[in-house]
């Protein structure tokens, strides 16, 4: 799952209201961890800690969560929840909860 060939595609609210950096943590990450990457809906939610960005990364089946540090260089840090689901041979779409 999460393969680097397969196309990315995102709902005109993450491109319009997510930052260019987030998305790019986002996709890294899926990149640099796809052995771990069991299930096809991961879930990055971002909050803010001492004026910090830290994100929870979680996935269902199998139960697993990660807390993470996310450093931010230009934007400003989000308290937001962003599925990306992989849709098989279609490719991957990163959404917010409410587009689904």
């Amino acid at each position: 799952m999460f393969e680097r060939n397969k196309p990315l595609y995102m709902t005109k609210a993450v491109s319009e209201e997510l930052s260019e950096e987030h998305l790019n943590f986002i996709v890294e990450y899926l990149l640099n961890n796809q052995a771990k990457l069991d299930d096809y809906l991961q879930v990055f939610e971002f909050y803010i800690e001492n004026n910090e960005q830290w994100l929870i990364q979680r996935q269902e089946i199998p139960n697993r969560e990660t807390t993470i540090y996310v450093q931010l260089k230009r934007s400003k840090p989000i308290n937001r929840k962003v599925w990306v689901m992989d849709q098989g041979s279609e490719g991957v779409i990163v959404l917010f909860p409410e587009d689904y």
